[in-house]
C-alpha cells in the first residue's frame, strides 16, 4: 500500500516496488531451453510462435514453462543451458574478478538467476552439477561491485546507468535506487532555493546602495 506525506503526494513503499521471486521466474519461463524428447509428435503453435516438430532423442527448443510441463509427464529431459554449466560460470567469476577495478559487471543472461533456481527445483542434470553452487559464486562478486558503484554516488542525478544488470539485480537495486535519487532530489531542490533567496538579498543589498 501507497504511504502519503503530510504535503498529499504519494510515495509508493518499497515493496511495490519489487516483484517477488516467483513473479521474476514467471517471466524467466518464457526464456528458450533445449529438451531432448521422448516422444513423437507434430510441430506445436504456442502464443509465441511454433514449437517443435518433436522426434525422440532428437534435441529441440522450447520455451521453459513447455519444458517444465513435458519434463513432469516424463516425457522429456532438459538440457542445462551452456551459461550455467560448471565451466562457464567458474568463466564468469574469473571475468567478474577481471573487471572488478573497473566496478562494471560482465555481460551476464538477464534472467540466469530464475533459471538456475527453476532448474535447481526440477532439473535433476542441474541437481547432480556443481551449477548451483557456481551460480551462488557468481552472485557474490557481482553483488560486491553492484554496491561498490552504488556507494559512489554523490550527488543529484536524474539517470543511473547500470550496464549488464540483471533481472534480479535490477530488482534488489530498484528501491534503494528510488529512495536515493528522491533524497538527492530533495536536496537539490533546496539547495536551489537557499541558493536563489541569498542571490536576491543581495541583488537588493545592491540596489539598495546605488
Amino acid at each position: 500500500m501507497a504511504a502519503v506525506r503530510r504535503d498529499g503526494k504519494m510515495i509508493e513503499a518499497q515493496s511495490e516496488m519489487k516483484f517477488s521471486d516467483a513473479e521474476l521466474e514467471f517471466l524467466a519461463e518464457d526464456e528458450q531451453v533445449e529438451i531432448v524428447p521422448r516422444f513423437k509428435f507434430r510441430e506445436v503453435q504456442l502464443l509465441t510462435g511454433p514449437c517443435g516438430k518433436f522426434e525422440p532423442m532428437v534435441p529441440v527448443k522450447v520455451p521453459l514453462w513447455f519444458a517444465l510441463q513435458l519434463q513432469e509427464q516424463k516425457m522429456c529431459t532438459i538440457q542445462l543451458p551452456s551459461y550455467l554449466s560448471p565451466e562457464e560460470l567458474d568463466e564468469q567469476v574469473e571475468q567478474e574478478e577481471r573487471d572488478r577495478e573497473l566496478n562494471h559487471l560482465s555481460p551476464m543472461h538477464f534472467h540466469y538467476h530464475e533459471l538456475a533456481a527453476l532448474m535447481q527445483r526440477h532439473s535433476r542434470t542441474f541437481q547432480e552439477s556443481d551449477s548451483w553452487i557456481k551460480v551462488k559464486d557468481v552472485e557474490e562478486v557481482r553483488d560486491r561491485k553492484l554496491h561498490t558503484s552504488l556507494g559512489e554516488l554523490q550527488g543529484y542525478t536524474p539517470v543511473v546507468k547500470i550496464s549488464n544488470a540483471t533481472a534480479m539485480e535490477i530488482n534488489t537495486v530498484r528501491p534503494f535506487l528510488v529512495a536515493s535519487l528522491h533524497k538527492f532530489r530533495t536536496l537539490h531542490v533546496a539547495e536551489a532555493a537557499v541558493a536563489g533567496v541569498s542571490q536576491n538579498a543581495v541583488d537588493s543589498q545592491a540596489a539598495g546602495g546605488l
